[in-house]
């Protein structure tokens, strides 16, 4: 096999010619594969006359299961012998193909740059000793006691605190408006979830009371057909109820755990969020340090990463709409944006990940990082342990999947690459 290595601007280009040997013992292999599968009368699968299965196969089919075989190989063997470390798949060209005579074909592939790492002890960071308040604390028995709270219906004029349930009609410049309808919408007035001057014109309203109100969409608002417009509301309101919140005490912490008094409930609030502060922390300087040793870096970016990372921030948007009910199509036509126009935006926060995984491969290689099968194997059980029983074949098969075991052994490479950068860096 001969290899002729060229540099086209960051991408490399292979001329590869493989031998009429090698391509011989490829269509035999091809053959005896295919021939198993032909169906021939009057012959058992396999048996039939070489020139007979050939006939049946075509030509054609024939050469497409021998490239099939060849390209990928020939290809690997190239990479090896060239010690070269490429993104993803190579542009493959055809130059010259002859089964009898031999091969030859380009393929163009993008290199993962060289990147040469700062001195990373000379990192600083400053990281702060996480608090926790003690109104921070009675936030959080106020949202417990809301779990316990009781609702009576009452013949008043709704105000701020009371939860209500109204139907809303909504038209802008006479039109009604996608998600501008609800029947029996229930929400406590006074929190500032509706647009503003929503809940301010139905505070003193009383049950079966009709109002028409007007409000403007803010200018900011997420679906901007609607941003900065104004629009009438047809309300009819249903209910109004009281909440009788508990007393907090020793009796309302026995029913929220297993605590027996108020004071260890408090204490267990402030352990819980003095840990979730701890670890907020820790990512905090764990992301500002690799941030650091990224600005110290001047390459250029390989082009074909940030595309992989561009698409995989948009599949991460499609999954987080999915999850309010919502596709990625109406997130187009709500923002008036196209993909392209979603691409450019996400291309900076695309960038900044390839170079903070490409510091982290490069760490990774320079402290001869490891992970072993059996690691691999614990962390997938332990996550298979947290799956819900009717996703856990679908984690199953992704996790036995080639993909999904390289997937946690990165991120196992990961953690220990994050470990190593936290213990080397000077974090006052």
């Amino acid at each position: 096999m001969n290899i002729k290595r060229e540099k086209i601007g960051e991408k490399i280009k292979l001329t590869i010619e493989v031998e009429a040997e090698i391509l011989k013992k490829a269509s035999d292999e091809a053959y005896k594969k295919m021939a198993n599968q032909v169906k021939i009368d009057g012959f058992r699968p396999g048996k039939a006359p070489r020139h007979i299965v050939e006939k049946e196969i075509g030509q054609e089919r024939l050469d497409a299961e021998i490239l099939d075989k060849v390209i990928p190989e020939t290809y690997y063997q190239a990479v090896i012998q060239e010690k070269l470390n490429p993104i993803g798949q190579p542009e493959v060209k055809m130059i010259k193909f002859v089964p009898t005579d031999g091969l030859t074909y380009e393929a163009v592939v993008e290199l993962m740059p060289e990147i040469k790492l700062p001195d990373i002890t000379k990192v600083k960071v400053k990281s702060s000793v996480p608090k926790v308040t003690t109104e921070e604390i009675e936030a959080v028995l106020e949202d417990l006691s809301k779990q316990l709270a009781k609702y009576s219906r009452v013949a008043r004029a709704a105000k701020a605190g009371d939860q209500i349930v109204i139907d809303y009609d909504g038209f802008v410049d006479g039109l009604a408006f996608e998600g501008g309808k609800s029947e029996k919408y229930p929400f406590v007035l006074g929190q500032g979830k509706m647009i503003p001057g929503f809940e301010d014109q139905i505070a003193g309203m009383k049950e079966k009371e009709e109002k028409e109100i007007e409000v403007t969409f803010p200018k900011e608002y997420h679906a901007n057909n609607l941003a900065g417009k104004k629009a009438k509301f047809i309300i009819k309101l249903h209910e109004v109820n009281e909440i009788n919140l508990p007393e907090i005490n020793d009796e309302f912490a026995t029913k929220i755990g297993p605590f027996k008094d108020l004071p260890k409930l408090k204490e267990d609030i402030e352990k819980e969020l003095m840990n979730t502060k701890v670890i907020q922390e820790k990512n905090r300087v764990e992301s500002e340090i690799l941030e650091k040793i990224s600005e110290k870096i001047n390459i250029p970016l390989p082009e074909g990463l940030v595309h992989q990372e561009i698409h995989r921030l948009i599949h991460e948007a499609e999954h987080n709409l999915s999850q309010q009910g919502l596709t990625i199509e109406k997130y187009y036509e709500a923002t008036k944006k196209t993909k392209e126009d979603l691409e450019n935006e996400l291309k900076p926060e695309a960038e900044k990940r390839v170079k903070i995984g490409l510091v982290l491969s490069e760490v990774a290689k320079e402290i001869k990082t490891e992970v072993t099968d059996k690691q691999v194997h614990d962390e997938i059980h332990r996550r298979l342990d947290k799956v819900r029983e009717e996703e856990k074949k679908q984690a199953e098969i992704f996790y036995d999947s080639e993909e999904g075991h390289k997937q946690i052994e990165n991120l196992l490479i990961g953690e220990k690459v994050i470990a190593y950068l936290y213990e080397s860096c000077t974090i006052s």
